[in-house]
């Protein structure tokens, strides 16, 4: 079951060919610089769209301390619409992070392409199965936080929101794109160069959920499951040899959470969704209260059996040579 950390696939020793490869410590102070530089990066046009939104939550503070509450529940409002009608240019901008892991990993590590996940091979068909994946284990913990009691159904609440829709699905693909390259593609795969495959894992899953630290609403249980969807995601990177599988899985998580089902995504509000579940005030450790699904024990189930399943399944091309496309992309 544990054969994933002992047998490295062929991205992995791709990887190292690389002609630069740092300590353990530094290449996690290299990893927090990539990501910050990347942060500020976004930061600039994500200024500019959220000072309209800035101006008038500042005036609703201003007068808040002399109107009554009805007045502070709509200053309350207002900044979860801001925060929500941000999201969707936020999701667009971390391509930046695509960007910035893979100047560093071909400009500095001298790493493939390849190494990084871009395998050509099944690239569609391991997407496609990757939405499918990431729609059920999301669905599964909806319906373990539903059938517990802990979730309320309104109904179908799209309306005329289709292109709304369509717009987030995208932005969310670039989203899952961008964390699994940044943290999988480049980092863990970074590490496995000087450290364990085990270790590699432990440290990126660990640091993925630190990253998602200052979210609305954040607690242990959530950051405990964002690190057990660190793990899956890296197991299944490693078995499946490939980058394009599990930032499908991540891109349907995050989509079909808060664009199908309507639920906070990571604690951050969403703009449109296909349905409307509601948490209850009972039972938010089962549903993650305001943090969203992904902060109760619902998900937290799901991702213990998903890891389960997983490492009990054969792994892809564990003991196959790089292919050719391999030097077709490190000459990309």
């Amino acid at each position: 079951m544990l054969t994933v950390f002992r047998e490295r696939p062929p991205i992995v020793l791709e990887a190292q060919k690389a002609q630069f490869k740092p300590h353990f410590i530094i290449q996690v102070f290299i990893f927090i610089g990539i990501f910050l530089a990347s942060q500020v990066t976004m930061s600039i046009p994500m200024l500019i769209f959220g000072a309209v939104y800035g101006f008038r939550a500042s005036l609703s503070s201003a007068v808040s301390d002399a109107v009554g509450p009805n007045d502070r529940e709509a200053m309350n409002n207002v900044i979860l619409e801001a925060m929500s009608d941000m999201l969707l240019p936020y999701l667009f901008l971390t391509i930046f992070l695509i960007i910035f892991a893979i100047i560093y990993c071909r400009s500095v590590e001298k790493r493939s392409l390849y190494s990084m996940g871009f395998n050509r091979k099944k690239a569609f068909s391991d997407y496609i199965t990757g939405l499918l994946i990431g729609f059920l284990m999301f669905s599964a913990a909806v319906l373990i936080a539903f059938l517990c009691g802990t979730l309320t159904f309104d109904g179908f609440v799209l309306g005329d929101g289709i292109y709304l829709l369509l717009a987030f699905f995208a932005g969310f693909m670039i989203q899952g794109m961008g964390e699994e390259v940044l943290t999988r593609g480049y980092f863990m795969i970074s590490l496995a160069n000087r450290s364990s495959l085990l270790l590699a894992v432990l440290t990126n899953s660990v640091l993925f959920a630190l990253l998602h630290s200052f979210n609305n609403a954040v607690d242990t249980l959530p950051l405990v499951n964002i690190a057990l969807f660190g793990i899956f995601a890296s197991i299944y990177t490693l078995k499946m040899n490939s980058i394009w599988g599990i930032s499908a899985v991540h891109t349907a998580w995050n989509f079909v959470q808060g664009n199908v089902f309507g639920i906070s995504v990571s604690g951050n509000p969403v703009k449109v969704s296909l349905l409307s579940f509601r948490p209850k005030e009972v039972g938010t450790i089962i549903n993650g209260g305001a943090f969203g699904l992904e902060g109760g024990l619902a998900v937290t189930t799901v991702l213990v059996i998903s890891i389960i399943i997983l490492l009990s399944l054969d792994g892809r091309e564990l003991k196959a040579e790089v292919p050719e496309s391999a030097h077709l992309l490190n000459r990309a």
